[in-house]
């Protein structure tokens, strides 16, 4: 069986990083990925595995129609049973496609809780009608899917309702991470600190693509009011995006800049998490959190958002919690995991818990389980 994953783009965070981790384990199905806006820094891992990769190249944001006209022809060389798009735009791209070819069977994703409340009430008026835009052309094409793949039980709930689909066609799997590769080595730690001037520092870390939605504002400015108390506190944020000029004049204006080191995207987060003493995940709405179950996994104490999706990622009240968007309750947070002493009993229970959901290997036979089914269906 052979599935086409359409996708937007292959830069390495969340959902990209999530579908190829779990096509690369795949025994039974043939990945092939068709990317939509460059090549991004996942390409080379796929190819190194020998998974077929076209990058398209996309230059319009929304350039809907010449992405149709250059995927037709790989749809009818590659010959899939199974069409699976992720991310908005290769989701309406993906519908566009089925009009051309409906015996294929289309599955869409949710990957994210992009229309539920949480979002909506930190927007402007401008943004709100800017979003409900979007869900709107969401909802018009959705009944286009033959099924959807979530990656959380609360992700399912909002956008059932968001988008008008019948709950029956959508499937819940997490998306997960290789155990392994996480069970980063105490050796490795002293010779990356004193590398980046670290030692002696109690380090905050926060993984992820830099935009409003992560929370990244306010993380800094709850730092700020952290680090005055207790100096010898760093804040380390990897990822890069859209916001980081925004940040750095922040951290300028907050006279941060030897506490707050933005370090852009990396491949070490691994190593990353095994420095920091503390995770922080400020963000306003999710999917599910690949970085917050990366630490999890790892064993770093964690301070998130009250979210429905970072509360799914805990069997219980193993990290703590905010409000988002409170800048204040952020903070107080902040200063209890400083002095709190039970960390050790509260990371293993939730590590515990991420091994037997999140756990790569499964989640990726769950994914073949669920498009040989599905392929079975219909042909009966």
């Amino acid at each position: 069986m052979k599935v086409i994953f359409v996708i937007d783009s292959l830069e390495g965070y969340g959902a990209e990083k999530s579908i190829v981790e779990i096509a690369l384990r795949m025994q039974h199905v043939i990945p092939v990925f068709i990317n939509l806006y460059g090549a991004g820094n996942l390409t080379s891992k796929l190819e190194n595995k020998g998974v077929s990769v076209y990058s398209l190249n996309i230059a319009k944001t929304y350039g809907f129609n010449e992405a149709v006209s250059q995927i037709v022809p790989i749809i009818e060389k590659e010959k899939p049973e199974i069409i699976h798009s992720t991310l908005y735009r290769a989701d309406l791209i993906a519908r566009k496609l089925k009009s051309i070819f409906p015996d294929i069977i289309l599955v869409g994703s949710f990957v994210s809780n992009s229309y539920g409340l949480n979002r909506y009430r930190h927007l402007s008026t401008l943004s709100k009608l800017k979003l409900f835009s979007t869900q709107l052309k969401d909802r018009l094409t959705a009944g286009k899917v033959d099924f959807f793949l979530c990656n959380s039980n609360a992700i399912k709930k909002t956008n059932v309702k968001a988008l008008n689909v019948d709950g029956n066609k959508v499937q819940v799997i997490y998306r997960g991470r290789c155990l392994e590769d996480f069970n980063t080595s105490i050796e490795a730690q002293p010779s990356l600190l004193r590398e980046l001037d670290w030692i002696g520092q109690k380090i905050f870390l926060n993984v992820g693509r830099l935009n409003k939605g992560k929370g990244q504002i306010d993380l800094l400015k709850a730092f700020s009011v952290i680090n005055k108390e207790n100096p010898n506190t760093l804040l380390v944020i990897a990822g890069e995006g859209s916001l980081r000029r925004e940040l750095e004049k922040l951290i300028r204006e907050l006279q941060l800049q030897k506490k707050v080191f933005l370090m852009g995207y990396r491949e070490d987060i691994p190593s990353l998490l095994a420095l920091a003493d503390f995770f922080v995940f400020p963000t306003y709405f999710e999917g599910l959190p690949g970085s917050l179950v990366e630490a999890i996994i790892s064993k770093t104490p964690a301070i998130v958002s009250d979210i429905p999706e970072n509360r799914e990622c805990f069997p219980g009240d193993e990290a703590l919690f905010f409000p988002p968007g409170d800048i204040n309750k952020l903070s107080r947070q902040m200063k209890q995991a400083l002095e709190m002493d039970d960390w050790e009993s509260r990371t293993d229970k939730a590590a515990t818990n991420a091994s037997e959901k999140f756990n790569i290997q499964r989640i990726s036979k769950d994914y073949e389980n669920f498009y040989q089914k599905i392929f079975r269906q219909k042909n009966i």
